[in-house]
């Protein structure tokens, strides 16, 4: 911020000074291409609301840039009102455009987003280029400014001011609990889903908050061109936004605005001399800045300075990672993980009923992946669920927690139905999940990644205002040190070892609240050693937090030492329930899933 209001208070000094030792040459240009620059980093830095900060892949930046030129032209030209009024239209219209158009295009994910925003830029440029009565049609609508911004300094400083408002506005939602939840978004959509935030009602938010600021960036355009084209919205005109937030860096917030004021110094040095061959320059000098710095320009101090540190530390900056399980896990309580064995000599508890699942189905086509399964799940019980590959074990775990949709069949939670819900919703009623493949945040820091479960669990992700590193950050680190891993709260989960995302991915049901969590083969991928400390971890954990535990797993010695209460899975029905001597002793299990394994192996 600094640096941009330096540039945006040297611009005309240097312009009068560039006048004066360059009598022929104009001091407006000079402060036309500032003013390019303020505007293009304003339509940039809103565009990387979605780009950088959400992960969403958009080509229909540029129509909303259009819309808000075309909208304050035909207010104040052809409806002749203020053109103050007619300013303050241009971000309002770009909004109403982007959120009806984003219903549209959120209806798909990914490539087909994409897809979906460029057809949408297409359809308004072809709106745009034939409506000659109301748009001009190809000729555009040219405008002339009031007399007050007649003047090229004035105007300068005008966008200037209204530039930086519009940043400092986006400054305060991308740091809010707001942006909290886009990074989420942007890290892991099925994460975010299930500690509570709607994504699909999250995406569409930043969409039209993200056309809003270009439909400000669209009518401050307008104003030193004072002219709105077609092909403002024409495809081809999305590249910009995208090259020059790339060209800067997606990772901070100011990236774009670098990227815009390189971009158009690069198009003022080059395009003159080579107007022909500019594509190609720029294209080559994108390439090489996404190789060599693949954060952006903004971003080369911090890979000097992250790979000067590692040159200095040596081998100890592999310290971590080759260790943080052991020494995590190592910093737990043993005697407390080892009540565990004294555990399994209780009786099941009869606590009250907290999952029910009444005759639930799922079928895929003619597959029957789950088939009229009906179980019960206790307040405080450890309750596995085994069988062989392709049983229904994971299917059934998507249909509790709203992945999938039931062909039939009810799910009860804690006294209240919720069939078929989405996975927000039955996220937010007490309900946390670790994944069969470790779903996390990795490039938020373990800390944030529960920091981002608390305020999504307590439903503060929908202000735009606060800090929301700061809220529950006392929490957070609590339990990144219940869980072992305080030594490591500030770095990105991604570099922990297995075993501890794993760990993370149990902080972050417990960080949710949850009644009850689910874990979908909580030790897949890892060694033996992994394995028996993680499963001290999650025994301790429940223990000492009351959990209810509802888990799958394909390693016996796990499931005979941690659960109470064992349902048995055949081709998508159940086979039979009961207490783990109750399975380990029944014929049938060990006809059908145990029966080449021998007695010993059963853990007697």
């Amino acid at each position: 911020m600094v640096l941009l209001a330096l540039f945006v208070a040297a611009v005309p000094p240097l312009a009068g000074q560039y006048e004066n030792l360059n009598p022929d040459a104009s001091s407006r240009y000079l402060i036309f291409l500032g003013t390019s620059a303020l505007v293009l980093a304003l339509w940039a830095i809103s565009y990387n609301l979605m780009l950088g900060y959400t992960g969403m892949v958009s080509f229909a930046h540029a129509a909303y840039f259009g819309v808000g030129a075309y909208a304050l032209a035909l207010i104040f030209k052809r409806y002749q009102l203020p053109f103050f009024v007619a300013l303050a239209a241009a971000p309002a219209v770009g909004a109403i455009v982007g959120l009806i158009t984003g219903l549209v295009a959120l209806r798909a994910v990914r490539l087909y987003f994409s897809l979906l925003t460029l057809a949408i830029s297409q359809l308004l440029f072809s709106i745009v280029f034939q409506w000659y009565d109301f748009t001009g049609g190809d000729n555009g609508i040219s405008i002339t400014l009031p007399d007050q911004l007649n003047d090229y300094t004035t105007l300068y400083y005008f966008t200037a001011a209204v530039v930086v408002v519009c940043l400092l506005l986006m400054f305060v939602i991308v740091r809010s609990p707001f942006g909290a939840a886009l990074l989420s978004i942007r890290e892991n959509r099925d994460r975010a889903a299930s500690i509570g935030i709607n994504v699909r009602a999250y995406e569409l938010a930043v969409y039209t908050v993200a056309s809003l600021f270009a439909g400000v960036a669209g009518g401050l355009f307008i104003m030193y061109q004072q002219q709105a084209y077609p092909e403002m919205l024409y495809w081809t005109a999305n590249a910009q936004p995208v090259v020059v937030s790339l060209l800067g860096g997606t990772s901070t917030f100011l990236g774009p605005a670098v990227g815009a004021l390189i971009y158009v110094a690069l198009d003022n040095a080059i395009a003159k001399q080579f107007p022909y061959q500019f594509d190609i320059i720029l294209g080559a000098i994108v390439l090489g800045v996404v190789l060599a710095v693949p954060g952006g320009i903004s971003d080369a101090p911090s890979v000097f300075l992250r790979l000067r540190e590692r040159f200095h530390r040596g081998e100890k900056a592999e310290a971590p990672a080759a260790e943080s399980t052991g020494e995590a896990i190592r910093m737990i309580d043993v005697r407390k993980a080892l009540e565990s064995e004294a555990i399994q000599a209780e009786a099941v508890h009869s606590g009250k009923m907290l999952l029910r699942l009444e005759n639930l189905s799922k079928r895929f086509g003619g597959l029957r992946a789950v088939d009229d399964v009906s179980l019960e799940v206790r307040q405080g019980d450890r309750h596995a669920i085994i069988g062989p590959n392709g049983a229904g074990k994971s299917t059934l775990f998507n249909l509790i927690t709203g992945r999938l949709k039931p062909s039939a069949g009810k799910v009860t939670f804690d006294g209240r139905e919720i069939t078929g819900k989405p996975p927000h919703v039955i996220a937010r009623t007490g309900i946390g999940r670790a994944f069969q493949i470790t779903t996390i945040f990795p490039k938020l820091t373990v800390r944030q990644n529960l920091q981002y479960a608390m305020l999504a669990h307590g439903g503060y992700t929908m202000r735009p205002f606060g800090v929301a590193n700061r809220m529950f950050r006392n929490e957070a680190q609590e339990l990144v040190e219940a869980v072992g891993l305080g030594p490591w709260a500030d770095l990105p989960a991604g570099q922990l070892s297995h075993g501890d995302q794993r760990a993370i991915e149990i902080a972050i049901s417990l960080a949710l609240g949850s009644k009850l969590v689910l874990l979908d083969e909580p030790t897949a991928g890892m060694s033996a050693y992994e394995t028996d400390k993680a499963m001290e971890l999650v025994r301790r954990l429940a223990t000492e937090r009351h959990l209810t535990l509802l888990f799958c797993e394909h390693d016996m010695a796990v499931v005979f030492t941690t659960a109470r209460t064992i349902t048995v899975m055949h081709q998508g029905r159940v086979l039979t329930a009961g207490t783990p001597d109750e399975i380990r002793r029944n014929p049938d299990v060990q006809k059908v899933y145990l029966g080449e394994l021998e007695e010993e192996e059963l853990g007697a």
